[in-house]
C-alpha cells in the first residue's frame, strides 16, 4: 500500500511511513529499481529485510521523482547524491520511515514494541531515566526512550556517541502523540532537541520536529 502516515512540518521536514503489505514483486515494481539496486536486493539473505530495503525505496519515490538512489558514507549513514535533500531512514518489522530535509540532518525511528528491549535496558538508559519509568508501561516506555536516542544519534553527523552517556530523553506523558526533549551532551557542548513521538498501532515512531 502507499505510505500510511506523511508529515511536513513547517520547520521544513517532510516524512512518512510505509506499512509493508505487498510482496517482493510489488515492491519491486512500485520502487523501479535500477540495475544496480536489483543486484544489491539479490544480496539479501533475509526476506523481511529486503522488504523492508524495497518499502524505503518506495517511500523515497513518493517524495521526490525521479526517485533518486540511496548512498551510504563510511559511518553508515545514508545521503542522496547530487541532492541538498538530507534523510534519515528507519525500519522495524512491517513498517519503514524516512524523513527529509533541506538544510538540516533530520532524524527519525520506528520501533516495534517488543519485550525484548527490556534484556537491553542496561546499556542504554540512565538511572536519571530509570527513576522516572512506570513499570506498568515499562516496554513501550523503553522503546520510546531507545527510538529517541537512535533519532539524536543520527541528527549528529561527526563522532562516535554512547546512548547511556551522551544521550539523554527528558522526562514525558506516555500517549499516542506528544512531544519529547532529547539531549545530546559531547565534549562539553548540550544541545537540546524537541522530537515528536506517535504511536502507531504496536509501534512507535519518533522524529525531529
Amino acid at each position: 500500500m502507499p505510505a500510511i502516515l506523511k508529515i511536513n512540518n513547517p520547520g521544513g521536514l517532510s516524512a512518512g511511513v510505509w506499512e509493508i503489505t505487498e510482496t517482493q514483486d510489488q515492491l519491486i515494481q512500485k520502487a523501479a529499481l535500477s540495475a544496480e539496486e536489483k543486484q544489491v536486493l539479490a544480496s539479501f539473505k533475509n526476506e523481511g529485510r529486503g522488504l523492508q530495503w524495497l518499502a524505503i525505496r518506495a517511500l523515497l519515490g513518493e517524495f521526490i521523482s525521479p526517485r533518486p538512489a540511496i548512498a551510504y558514507k563510511e559511518n553508515g549513514k545514508p545521503f542522496l547524491p547530487g541532492l541538498n535533500e538530507h534523510i534519515s531512514i528507519s525500519h522495524s518489522g512491517k513498517l519503514a520511515a524516512i524523513a527529509l530535509h533541506n538544510s538540516i540532518h533530520p532524524g527519525i525511528d520506528v520501533e516495534e514494541i517488543h519485550p525484548k528491549i527490556n534484556k537491553i535496558a542496561h546499556r542504554f538508559v540512565s538511572d536519571t531515566e530509570m527513576a522516572y519509568l512506570n513499570q506498568d508501561t515499562l516496554t513501550e516506555q523503553l522503546c520510546v526512550i531507545w527510538a529517541a536516542k537512535e533519532v539524536l544519534y543520527k541528527t549528529n553527523t561527526e563522532g562516535m556517541l554512547s546512548f547511556k552517556q551522551n544521550l539523554s530523553v527528558s522526562r514525558y506523558t506516555l500517549g499516542d502523540k506528544g512531544e519529547l526533549q532529547g539531549t545530546i551532551n559531547k565534549d562539553g557542548i548540550t544541545t537540546t532537541y524537541k522530537l515528536l513521538c506517535q504511536k502507531i498501532n504496536n509501534y512507535v515512531l519518533v522524529y525531529t520536529i
